[in-house]
């Protein structure tokens, strides 16, 4: 009994430490998480110096950037994995405030490397 119980233990702690085969596949797919995180985080960026340089914001500040609702449902669904973003890139819509008399909004698309491709003010 005590054997079994020693052996339940050593399981539970390895099985919780992702030192088991068990854990892999849940470790694997926090990783890619934490890679599709960095790069919606990082392209963002990339969108957002674009903007900035494009419409003349005064500051970083004055510009705002987000992934695209659905597109964020979607990677938080499980919907879009990490090789869909390395293959399609991301899409980000913006605003830029404080401009004099507009506030231009539109989308910024990257590529699968975090180049942005294009930038469109919705009067464009």
């Amino acid at each position: 009994m005590r054997r079994t119980a020693l052996l339940t233990t050593v399981f539970t702690a390895m099985l919780a430490a992702g030192s088991l085969p068990l854990g892999a596949p849940a470790q694997a797919q926090s990783n890619d998480e934490t890679k599709i995180e960095a790069r919606v985080g990082a392209w963002g960026r990339n969108c957002k110096s674009a903007i900035a340089e494009k419409f003349k914001a005064k500051s970083m500040a004055d510009v705002e950037v987000s992934l695209g609702e659905s597109l964020r449902a979607s990677i938080d669904a499980g919907e879009i994995s990490l090789a869909d973003i390395k293959r399609d890139g991301l899409s980000y819509n913006f605003r830029v405030h404080h401009l004099p008399g507009k506030d231009p909004q539109g989308y910024c698309n990257t590529d699968g490397q975090g180049n942005v491709q294009e930038v469109r003010s919705m009067h464009d």
